[in-house]
């Protein structure tokens, strides 16, 4: 018998959680209900920055999610960020430990040759983890650009995107459908 993935995600961090009234993990449900739905087991991921216990998650599962949420501290992508935009940039609740843990859970991803889906945030630290630089605000730094932020349309597809030839990805592809 073929057993079902197992998928660590990342949470996110609530400032303030419902049992205690203090900071607590938080997963958006859509996230282990697709894990689920595709015949994968979804496990949240503990909080803390202990290499070791992050490199052993990463070691126990068949690949890694990680999800949407806060702000990335601009210290961590530095791009010359003007005064202005960096007081718009709302970082973790927890002084920006997801971040860091998240950077320990990228490296151990990487180090043992872990398969990983990055969307939104978990996008965005991926490009900061590789030297990358974001853009804070799309329609002030790039004037005319397409409109990302989407929240009537979260769960569906809100635009087209062109694969680049030759790319890992575009190999994947075959004949217009994905293998």
């Amino acid at each position: 018998m073929i057993r079902p993935p197992l998928i660590l995600i990342s949470p996110s961090i609530e400032k303030e959680g419902v049992e205690f009234g203090d900071r607590s993990i938080s997963l958006s449900e859509p996230y282990p209900r697709a894990v689920a739905g595709a015949g994968g087991i979804p496990l949240t991921m503990p909080v803390g920055r202990s290499r070791e216990l992050i490199a052993e998650c990463v070691f126990r599962c068949d690949g890694i999610l990680l999800t949407g949420g806060d702000d990335i501290d601009p210290r961590l992508y530095g791009n010359g960020l003007p005064a202005k935009l960096r007081r718009t940039v709302s970082t973790t609740p927890d002084g920006g430990e997801r971040d860091l843990r998240e950077l320990i859970l990228i490296d151990e991803i990487f180090r043992q040759g872990k398969p990983m889906l990055a969307i939104c945030r978990g996008h965005q630290l991926l490009n900061a983890a590789l030297g990358g630089t974001l853009i804070v605000d799309i329609p002030s730094q790039v004037p005319g650009a397409l409109n990302h932020r989407r929240m009537d349309r979260r769960s569906a597809m809100v635009h087209e995107v062109r694969l680049t030839q030759r790319s890992l990805l575009s190999k994947i592809q075959v004949s217009g459908h994905w293998a």
